[in-house]
């Protein structure tokens, strides 16, 4: 392992989300040559103004009480980025599954934005507190080392 490990900020809920099998796609206005193990931290932001087919989707993951349940301000787990890809390529591949539709309810997938495609996640027992930053940004291994050896994988391509 090296001695720090890349990771993103993101508001809540999509952070969380990130972390289910509903969303295997984290979509940007930018894109990265980053590839491989990717931290997910969620900011202390959440975001209510969502429409209906995303409120369903966060209702029947994390319960009705969604918004208690989630982590705010800390480290909540790592995916493993695959591939970045303009989001036109990704709407036009989708053959409109029911996972398609719950991926694509679970982000912004306009033309110009890209998809941050994850296969593996992993959900840390414990959230570690840490201050997030915009864009990527480098944590010490040594502050997440015993979550993630603690973490369930789980395979989400």
């Amino acid at each position: 392992m090296t001695d720090v490990i890349k990771a993103i900020s993101m508001w809540q809920p999509w952070a969380s989300l990130w972390l289910t099998p509903n969303k295997r796609h984290e979509t940007r206005h930018w894109k990265t040559p980053h590839r491989g193990k990717l931290l997910v931290h969620a900011a202390k932001k959440l975001v209510t103004d969502l429409d209906e087919d995303l409120l369903g989707i966060l209702s029947a993951t994390f319960g009705d009480q969604w918004q208690s349940r989630l982590r705010y301000g800390a480290i909540i787990g790592m995916v493993d980025l695959v591939d970045v890809i303009p989001t036109e390529k990704i709407v036009a591949g989708f053959r409109w599954t029911d996972e398609q539709r719950t991926d694509n309810a679970c982000g912004n997938f306009d033309d110009g934005r890209f998809g941050w495609r994850r296969s593996t996640y992993w959900v840390f027992p414990r959230p570690i507190p840490y201050r997030g930053r915009q864009s990527m940004f480098s944590v010490p291994c040594e502050v997440v080392a015993e979550q993630i050896a603690a973490a369930k994988e789980v395979s989400g391509g």
